[in-house]
């Protein structure tokens, strides 16, 4: 064994006998059967060389083994980690085939919808062109309306204002023809008979002008108005009807305090149809985002607004046309109530100037309104 001390002894012979003599040397003593003596020093440094290269072939193997162990764990973990794997991949084909199923139905109902859309839309524009065929009919229908009012107050005023003046001129020639006849009738009895014939007159001219004027409101009265148009149709209101309400008010006594009510008036009714114009347009906006919300092509969208466009525009240049038959209106207004305070130094003849100096001072307190009016 390795770390041994080996020794041999070796038989010697001492002396003549046959006897031999064992002489012990350090080792251990190996006897060769032939009585050879061998030296078993000379084999220890190869086996303390095998010893070695025996443990070193044992750390290697030790060492594979680990390596081999560590490989192997690895190995299973992949092994589980590819079980994993193929299972979510097996759940995802089933989620990918669930949603491609979704997605079909989708598709459906998206098709489904659109076509609703489509109707929804086409209704929508059907209504808003209605709507904007009403709104150009009722503004078309009261210019109209407006323009008549007027061609008929100017005519009516060019009428009345030449009656007016034919009637004092032969009432005046009458007069001087009686004056003539009758020089000594007193100056009071001329002048009491004469303003009851001129009050007379007046009221005449007046019932004559309200009964015409009345006639001609009933015939556009009797006009077909749709009453579910809530653009600018006709209505019989207080600011719709002031300009009839102006004419039947046509007496001298009232043409002294009308003008500045028929200011107050008329501009009360430029701001109430502007304000209208204004809940117009807001309307369309609403419409115009009641669209947008409910989706649809945007081709269509594209068209509907500028349908709305084109239909504001319009809009907006029949207010400019009615700001300006506004404009008429007040001029009309305004003649009128000149001509109505030109009339009260009319009813006086020239003749009577003379001897009439208290009817020249009813003439001078008549005439500044007349003057604050046409101001």
């Amino acid at each position: 064994m390795p770390g041994t001390i080996w020794s041999f002894s070796q038989a010697r012979r001492l002396g003549p006998g046959p006897e031999t003599t064992l002489v012990q040397g350090p080792g251990v003593s190996w006897i060769h059967p032939d009585g050879v003596g061998v030296q078993i020093d000379t084999i220890t440094p190869e086996i303390r060389a095998l010893y070695n290269v025996l443990a070193k072939v044992k750390r290697e193997r030790d060492e594979y083994k680990r390596r081999w162990e560590e490989e192997y764990t690895v190995r299973v973990q992949l092994q589980d980690r590819v079980t994993e794997l193929q299972e979510e991949a097996q759940e995802a084909e089933a989620c990918q085939e669930e949603l491609a199923m979704k997605v079909e139905q989708l598709k459906a109902e998206l098709v489904v919808f659109k076509g609703l859309m489509s109707n929804n839309i086409t209704e929508l524009d059907t209504k808003i062109q209605e709507k904007a065929m009403k709104v150009d009919m009722d503004i078309c229908r009261r210019i109209d309306i407006t323009a008549k009012l007027c061609d008929v107050a100017q005519q009516r005023n060019c009428e009345d204002m030449i009656k007016m003046f034919q009637v004092p001129a032969s009432m005046g020639r009458k007069r001087e023809r009686k004056q003539v006849s009758d020089e000594d009738t007193s100056l009071s009895e001329s002048d009491a008979s004469r303003k009851p014939d001129e009050e007379e007159e007046d009221e005449t001219t007046a019932m004559s002008i309200n009964e015409e004027m009345q006639r001609m409101l009933n015939q556009l009265r009797e006009y077909d108005f749709e009453d579910d148009c809530d653009s600018l149709t006709w209505e019989e209101t207080e600011e719709t009807l002031l300009l009839w309400e102006d004419f039947s008010g046509y007496a001298i006594a009232a043409a002294e305090v009308q003008g500045e009510q028929q200011d107050d008036s008329l501009e009360k009714v430029i701001k109430d149809t502007e304000s209208l114009f204004k809940s117009r347009e807001k309307e369309y906006q609403e419409t115009i985002d009641q669209i947008e919300v409910q989706g649809g092509g945007r081709l269509e969208l594209a068209t509907a607004k500028n349908d709305m466009n084109r239909h504001l525009h319009e809009y907006m240049e029949m207010c400019s046309m009615k700001r300006g038959l506004d404009v008429q209106m007040e001029t009309c207004r305004r003649l009128i109530t000149q001509s109505g305070d030109r009339k009260s130094p009319a009813f006086t003849p020239a003749s009577t100037s003379e001897s009439a100096p208290n009817e020249e001072s009813e003439e001078s307190d008549r005439d500044p309104p007349s003057d604050a009016s046409i101001r």
